[in-house]
């Protein structure tokens, strides 16, 4: 499309992108700037939390707990799964060193 176009075209056709371009630009920061309204908006009308403060302690230490314990858990898994690989790899190269 290009190689038929003139320097003229070619300019003009950059010219009419970077129109269009500036007005999809103002077009998303007004976009942006509604959403952020609406946001703002919202927060003022949300409840506080019923939880207590000794509450959300005890959350937080139980979920500190299990990810721990999914942090070890997983460890162990992965340990079992290589371990299980590395016989089987052993005893298949044992057999292919029998068989030869």
């Amino acid at each position: 499309m290009y190689a038929a176009m003139g320097t003229l075209g070619c300019i003009n056709d950059m010219m009419q992108r970077d129109k269009e371009n500036r007005e999809l630009r103002k077009v998303g920061k007004k976009r942006m700037s509604e959403t952020h309204g609406r946001l703002l908006g919202l927060t003022g009308k949300r409840r506080s939390s019923d939880i207590s403060p000794e509450k959300l302690e005890q959350i937080q230490a139980e979920t500190e707990v299990r990810t721990a314990w999914e942090q070890k858990s997983y460890f162990r898994g992965k340990l079992i799964f290589i371990t299980i690989v590395a016989v089987a790899s052993l005893l298949i190269w044992l057999v292919i060193l029998w068989l030869s």
